[in-house]
Formats: structure tokens, C-alpha cells, sequence
């Protein structure tokens, strides 16, 4: 009959370790893949919101700076007096435009008709019929902005921002600046949204104003009105300011849109990402994801061959040594001292004698190789004894034989005299039961006056207790208390102090006023001298301009300044009257508090003599109590033994008999011992041992 196979453990080992290492690699593959998509996804669209939130934040700048420059322009004298004077109104503007590189023309156009720029005019040219004089004069004293469009001459897109200005006769004008969107374009142009993006600056009417990136689709000429498409039909539907849409294009993404944060904005900005921006990434980490599995999955697989080969060479030397155990040879597992080096974990066979050598302190195998030595011992040791004991018993137990002839006599004798014992122990027990039952009831009485006492006791400590917490409690609140007048105090007296320094600083904001009245009419006539002076009084004219400006913030700031200090000089004379109150209604408090706490020690005092008294009676009653339970626990230690004596006199007495029956079967016991002690003998010399 062919012999079968043995099963292997290191094969178990070694398809476990495969199947974990290609699960591990799958969930890792997988995890990967999803989190990478997911970060490219979410780099896109912070990619979007940065470019939109750029363009949007340039686009406002450019906005804001434009205002204040018209706002500027507005509130110059040249607009406040009889009429308008055009010479000087030509070279203000004109050293305003050089001024700033984004403001593209200026114009001024006057109710009469009359138009000053810096460029040709159109024959006929009326500034009356344009959008942007129009838009001013039906919005006095705003800035108005007209849609954007392209400019002829330079092909850039533009936009005219005009404000209404109107001097002391009645007369108005409109002056108007033409902006250029070139800045945002080159802010666009640098912008990088994903592998395939774009961002785009389109007006509210649809015209495309800046549009850059690599998206095929959604690029679009600056001009161009996509006021007919979905992607500008869906942000102009959309119920919030900002965030992210869907189209019926698989070829893109999210959207990312914002309109600004005014609902008057002229201007919409959008960011689009092809939708397969993110697989030249993604395919690259699947390939070397592939690559590093194969090479783990040939890695393990070496591994676990040779693991399961070291695991198979390990058990042989236990095997062989547990075969020669069966047939009684105990041999021990040999140590070894050769350390792991690249020889030894070349020689499998080495390998499994060194993973199976004797260690106390090493690996699991190492300790159960120590623990079978250990057996080994333990077994030598134990034949070793049984045959020592084997002899013993041979020994003694002729000697046993002996000793029980001599028991049986002695036995007889004892019955006789334990019959008569039994007779006297009868009448101690009856005398004893009765005084023990006297005892109890005087027990039960002493008992129940302890039970009161202690009572009394515990009651009148939580008293005391609670009497001394609330004495503390009430020493708190009154150190308490009198520091918190201190404070009021001391807080008092700084509202006083702070309400004299607020007068001090009134009479400095009206000095600083004084200053800036001074200062504003100094540099309203440096600007008209400037103004006069033509082209020498340009650098001095914007100096002037700037004082100016600086002067009339300094006249708000101190107005809100000295409405601040009026406000807090009011309040701080209600908070000093109010400290005062609540100072005198403290000091009425803190005598109250002190009455009540002289009070609360009288009483603690009586409470404490009572506990005092309560306590040596106590005392007392466990003295008695003490007493009482001694006696009572002798005498029913003295009423048991003597129940038992008596019930102990007669069984032994009824015992005797069986003894000496007992006695013959023990003799023909401790002959068969002699015989089984000899059986043994022979057993024990037939185990091997080996050290």
C-alpha cells in the first residue's frame, strides 16, 4: 500500500502570505486610484476658484480705483464755479491720465454740448446722445459704468466709467473714463487651471471681455458674445453668487462661476477643466502601481518558499525526538551555537536546528525546544523517585503488617472508656443550652441601645458639620465681599480720572481740526496755483491733490473721534454714579454678613458640647456590648463542644467495632502493596534516558 503524504504547515503559510500580500496590494491599488482621482478632481476645482477669484479680485481693483479716481476728479474746484473753464479742465485731465496707466481716455461733456478729450472726435460728435452721459445724468452723484466692448483703434475690450458734476450756476457736465481690461488679461494669461482649462471674463450681456486657458471648447475671442450657449444661459439662472454647474458636455467637468459680490456686477467670470485632465496622472499610477505589485508578489513568493521549507527542517527535530519518546528514550534537544550568518541561512537543515536549539528567552520554537528539555528532567527525575519509592514501600510495609496486630488490641480498650465519657458530656450539654438562651435575650436589649446611640451620634456629627461648612462658607463670602468693594473702589476712582482725561482729549481733536481746516484750504489754492501754472504745475498739482485728500480724512476720522470721546464721557459719569451706588449698598451687605457669621458660631459651639456628650455614651454602650459578646461566645463555644463530645463519645463508641473490622483489611492491604512495590520496580527500569 502506498504510503500517503504528510501535509505541510509551511504550505498553509506560504498561499496565507500570497493570498494576504495580493489582497493588501489590491485595496492598496484601489485606495490609491480613488484617492489620487479624488485630489486631481479637487486640485482642478481649487484651481478654478483661484483663477475666477483672481480675475474677479483684479477686475474689482480695477473697478474700485477707477471710482475714487472719478470721485476725485468730481470734488475738485475746477467743477465748482461760475461756469466751466476749459482750458483748465483739459490740462487736469490730462495730467490725470498720465498719471495712471490703466485709465485708457478721459472726456468731459458738458450740457451745452461741448466735449474735451484727448483724441479725433467724429464730425457732429454729440456727448449728449452717448450711453455713458446719459447713464450719469439719470444717476447724480454716482458712478455709472456702460457695457463693455471692444475698441476699434486698438482691438482691446473697454469700458467708460462717467460720474455727473454740476457747478454753482446749474450748469452739468459728465466726465468720463475709459478703462482698459489689459491688466486683467495679463493676470489671465499666467493663470494655469489643471492640464486643459480655461478661465473667462465675460460681461453681463453675454461679451466674452478676456478668455484664456487650453480648453478646445470653451476658449473663447475676446468680443465674442456667448449670450446663446448653455454654460452662460446656466450661470446666468443660477441662484447664488459663486459655485460649481453642470452641463449636457461630457467632455468637461464642474464649473466654476462667480459673479462678484454685488448684484449690480457688470461682469461674470468661469473656469472650465476638460474631463479627462486627470488621466495622464491616473495611468501612470496604475502602471507603476502594476510594477511594484508584481515585484512584491515575486518577493513574498521567495519568501514564503523558504519560510515553509525552515518551518518544515524546524519540526523534523522535534518530530524525531517525540518518536523516540513513544518508544520510551527521552533524549534531549542539543543547543546551537553558530549564530545567524549568510552560510547558516544558506542550509535549510541548519536553519531548522537553530530555529528548534534550547533558548529560554528566544523565539516560540526556541522556548519550546527549553520546555522539552525542561520535561526531560522532570521525567529522569520522576523514574528516579519511583524507583527510590518502589523500594520504600517494599520496606515499610512489612513493618506496617507488624503495627496493625498491635492497633486491634489497643482499639478494644478505647471503646470501654469513651462509653463512659458520653454518659457525663450528656448532662454539661443540657446545663449549658440553658444559660446561652438567658444571655440572648439580655444581648438583643443592649443591642438595640447601641443602634439608638449610634444614630444620635451620626446625626449630631452631619450637624456639626454642616454648622462649621456653613461658618467657612459665610467667612468667604465676607473676605469675598469686602475685596470686591476694594474694587469698586479703586474703579470708582479710575472712571473719575478717565473722565478728566477724555476732557483733555476733546480740547486736542479740536486743534487737530483747526490743523485740517488750514491744511485743506492751503493745498485747494497750491491746486489752482498749479492749475495756472499749466505744464511747470503738473508734479505740484498731484502733491496738492494728495494733501488735500489727506486733509479731508482727518477731518472725519477727527468728527468720529470726537463723537467716540463724547459717547464714553457720558458713560463713564453713569458708571461712576452707579460704582458709587453700589459702594454704599455693600457696606450695608458686608455688616449683615457679619452678624450672620458671629450667629453661626454661637450654635456651632452648643452643637459641639452636645456631640461631645453623645460620643462618651456611646463609647459606653460599646463597652458593654463588647462584654456581653465575649460571654455569649464562650458559652457557645462551651455548649457545642459539649453537644459534640457527646455525639463524638457515642459514634466512636458505635466506631470501634467497624475499627477492628477496618484493621484485618488493612493487613491484607499492605501485603498486596509489598507485591505491587516490586511490579513497579521493574516498570521504571525499563525507561532510557539521555542527557
Amino acid at each position: 500500500m502506498k504510503k500517503k503524504k504528510s501535509r505541510s504547515m509551511g504550505g498553509y503559510v506560504s498561499v496565507l502570505l500570497i493570498a494576504i500580500t495580493l489582497l493588501t496590494i489590491v485595496v492598496m491599488l484601489v485606495s490609491s486610484y480613488i484617492t489620487t482621482s479624488d485630489l486631481l478632481t479637487k486640485r482642478n476645482l481649487l484651481s478654478q476658484q483661484s483663477a475666477t477669484s483672481a480675475v474677479m479680485s483684479d477686475r474689482a481693483n480695477l473697478r474700485n480705483s477707477t471710482e475714487s479716481a472719478l470721485k476725485n476728479l468730481a470734488a475738485t474746484s475746477l467743477f465748482d464755479g461760475q461756469t466751466f473753464n476749459s482750458t483748465k479742465i483739459r490740462n487736469y485731465l490730462k495730467m490725470t491720465k498720465i498719471g495712471n496707466s490703466q485709465i485708457k481716455q478721459l472726456e468731459f461733456g458738458s450740457s451745452q454740448g461741448e466735449m474735451i478729450t484727448f483724441t479725433t472726435l467724429p464730425k457732429g460728435y454729440d456727448p449728449r446722445t452717448r450711453p455713458w452721459y446719459k447713464k450719469a445724468i439719470a444717476s447724480p452723484g454716482k458712478v455709472v459704468w456702460t457695457t463693455p466692448y471692444k475698441d476699434a483703434g486698438s482691438g482691446q475690450m473697454v469700458t467708460t466709467a462717467s460720474i455727473m458734476v454740476k457747478n454753482s450756476s446749474g450748469q452739468v457736465g459728465v466726465i468720463g473714463i475709459d478703462v482698459s481690461y489689459a491688466n486683467v488679461a495679463k493676470t489671465v494669461s499666467v493663470l494655469k487651471i489643471g492640464r486643459t482649462g480655461s478661465v473667462t471674463l465675460v460681461s453681463k450681456d453675454g461679451t466674452v471681455i478676456v478668455s484664456q486657458g487650453k480648453s478646445k471648447n470653451y476658449t473663447f475671442k475676446a468680443g465674442q458674445s456667448i449670450k446663446s450657449k448653455e454654460i452662460f444661459k446656466k450661470i446666468a439662472a443660477a441662484k447664488k453668487n459663486s459655485g460649481t454647474l453642470h452641463i449636457n458636455d461630457s467632455n468637461i467637468g464642474e464649473i466654476y462661476y462667480n459673479r462678484g459680490t454685488s448684484s449690480n456686477s457688470i461682469t461674470w467670470a468661469f473656469a472650465v477643466v476638460e474631463h479627462n485632465d486627470s488621466n495622464t496622472e491616473l495611468h501612470a499610477l496604475i502602471i507603476i502601481s502594476v510594477i511594484v505589485a508584481l515585484f512584491m508578489i515575486f518577493i513574498v513568493f521567495l519568501l514564503s518558499v523558504y519560510f515553509g521549507r525552515s518551518l518544515r527542517s524546524t519540526a523534523k527535530v522535534f518530530i524525531a525526538r517525540f518518536e523516540k519518546a513513544g518508544d520510551g528514550h527521552f533524549e534531549k534537544i542539543q543547543p546551537v551555537k553558530e549564530h545567524y550568518s549568510p552560510a547558516l541561512l544558506m542550509n535549510i537543515s541548519r536553519v531548522g536546528q537553530k530555529m528548534a536549539a534550547p533558548e529560554k528567552d528566544g523565539q516560540e520554537f526556541n522556548q519550546i525546544a527549553y520546555r522539552y528539555n525542561k520535561m526531560v528532567d522532570s521525567v529522569v527525575a520522576l523514574l528516579a523517585d519511583v524507583k527510590n519509592g518502589s523500594n520504600t514501600v517494599a520496606q515499610r510495609s512489612e513493618s506496617l503488617l507488624q503495627l496493625s496486630k498491635q492497633t486491634d488490641k489497643a482499639t478494644e480498650e478505647v471503646a470501654q472508656t469513651i462509653t463512659g465519657i458520653a454518659e457525663v458530656t450528656s448532662s454539661q450539654a443540657e446545663e449549658t443550652a440553658s444559660s446561652v438562651s438567658q444571655l440572648k435575650n439580655l444581648s438583643k436589649i443592649i443591642n438595640n441601645l447601641r443602634v439608638e446611640v449610634e444614630k444620635m451620634t451620626a446625626r449630631s456629627a452631619h450637624s456639626g458639620d454642616m454648622n462649621q461648612q456653613n461658618i467657612e462658607i459665610s467667612g468667604e463670602v465676607e473676605s469675598n465681599w469686602k475685596y470686591e468693594l476694594g474694587k469698586m473702589e479703586e474703579l470708582m476712582h479710575s472712571m473719575e480720572q478717565l473722565n478728566n482725561q477724555v476732557q483733555n482729549i476733546s480740547k486736542i481733536i479740536n486743534v487737530i481740526n483747526d490743523i485740517s481746516r488750514q491744511t485743506n484750504l492751503l493745498a485747494l489754492n497750491a491746486s489752482i496755483e498749479a492749475a495756472s501754472a499749466g505744464e511747470a504745475g503738473k508734479g505740484f498739482a498731484v502733491v496738492a491733490t494728495e494733501i488735500r485728500k489727506l486733509s479731508d480724512k482727518t477731518k472725519d476720522s477727527t468728527k468720529e473721534i470726537g463723537e467716540i470721546v463724547e459717547k464714553i464721557r457720558t458713560d463713564s459719569e453713569e458708571m461712576v454714579q452707579r460704582t458709587s451706588s453700589s459702594v454704599a449698598g455693600g457696606e450695608k451687605q458686608s455688616k449683615l454678613i457679619t452678624q450672620a457669621i458671629t450667629s453661626s458660631k454661637d450654635v456651632y459651639q452648643l452643637n459641639k458640647q452636645l456631640n461631645q456628650d453623645i460620643q462618651e455614651i456611646e463609647a459606653a454602650s460599646k463597652q458593654i456590648a463588647n462584654v456581653q459578646s465575649s460571654v455569649l461566645e464562650n458559652l457557645e463555644n462551651i455548649s457545642a463542644s459539649t453537644e459534640e463530645n457527646s455525639a463524638g463519645t457515642e459514634e466512636v463508641s458505635a466506631n470501634s467495632e467497624e475499627v477492628l473490622a477496618t484493621m484485618e483489611e488493612f493487613t491484607t492491604h499492605v501485603a498486596e502493596l509489598q507485591t505491587t512495590a516490586e511490579d513497579l520496580k521493574k516498570t521504571a527500569d525499563n525507561f532510557k534516558t539521555e542527557n
